[in-house]
């Protein structure tokens, strides 16, 4: 920590804010979600109503059980390509409802 009266830059201080646990946890599950639209696209999202990431499991919350049963079909290739997105592998796992 800086003391009283020192100046920081700006950059190195929004860094050491979100790599604090509870922003990058935040920060993680948003970029999911947002892979998971680009990934999916809109067809998918009109039939999903809820989706969040937490401790490497997507749960994915669908209004059509046939569209759950079919993605439960492409469940690895889905990860594939959203981790493939996100250009690390956040999702080990999905869990579709």
């Amino acid at each position: 920590m800086s003391k009283r009266g020192e100046l920081k830059n700006i950059s190195k201080i929004i860094e050491d804010v979100f790599s604090q646990k509870h922003f990058r946890i935040g920060i993680d599950n948003i970029k999911v979600q947002d892979a998971w639209v680009k990934t999916m696209g809109k067809n998918i999202q009109k039939y999903t109503y809820k989706v969040y990431y937490q401790k490497g499991i997507l749960y994915v919350k669908l209004k059509s059980s046939v569209l759950k049963e079919e993605l439960t079909f492409e469940k690895v290739k889905i990860i594939k390509l959203i981790n493939n997105e996100l250009g690390k592998e956040y999702i080990k796992d999905m869990e579709l409802s």
